[in-house]
């Protein structure tokens, strides 16, 4: 596997980072809505080509992303069946790599989240 930045998405990097974003956003928010996420699928999709993005690649299909505006991590994801892997703690040090110091938003319901940046991020 290996970590891409890309400024600039393919249309099928796009395809690819947002079927990992509502899959991952559903999984992570059983507390919002699925309406929620699906309502703003296109609006994610549009933004996200203003971000700088990191790349988890394994054999040409993206496993995870992270996704920077500034100094802000806008997203981080990576598909549910690589997860624990490494891959979430391999894109932030990327993007530590490139931009130091980030911060972010998480929300307080999403306990492996929280606990992903307390162990990670935080130390």
């Amino acid at each position: 596997m290996k970590i891409q930045k890309v400024s600039q998405l393919t249309p099928e990097q796009l395809d690819q980072v947002m079927q990992i974003w509502l899959v991952g956003n559903l999984s992570a928010h059983d507390f919002v809505s699925p309406e929620y996420w699906h309502k703003n699928y296109d609006l994610v999709a549009t933004l996200i080509q203003k971000a700088t993005l990191f790349l988890a690649i394994d054999d040409k299909t993206i496993v995870g992303f992270l996704g920077l505006m500034d100094h802000y991590i806008a997203g981080l994801f990576v598909r549910e069946n690589v997860q624990s892997q490494g891959i979430g703690t391999q894109l932030v040090n990327a993007a530590k790599a490139a931009l130091d110091p980030l911060t972010l938003d998480v929300y307080e319901k999403n306990d492996r989240r929280l606990s992903f940046i307390r162990n990670m991020v935080l130390t």
